[in-house]
């Protein structure tokens, strides 16, 4: 049976995915902002969600993505 990756492994497999994906994140966030749909009270609570099930993503306990889900399905 193969052995497991370690931590390095999976950082070196995984790094420029996730870059790529929290980057579009970021530039969506700012394409939003500049075209002013936080204005509406409908757009603010979307944005307002995914910026709560964003937060998720910096915590440093296992389970980040069933609470990311979690925190998308609660507003």
């Amino acid at each position: 049976m193969k052995p497991a990756k370690s931590p390095d492994e999976l950082l070196d497999m995984y790094f420029n995915d996730l870059r790529s994906h929290f980057l579009e994140a970021a530039a969506t966030l700012d394409r939003l902002d500049r075209a002013g749909i936080a204005q509406s009270a409908a757009g603010r609570r979307k944005l307002d969600t995914l910026l709560a099930a964003a937060s998720v993503l910096s915590e440093k306990q296992l389970g980040r993505a069933e609470r990311f889900l979690t925190a998308l399905s609660e507003k």
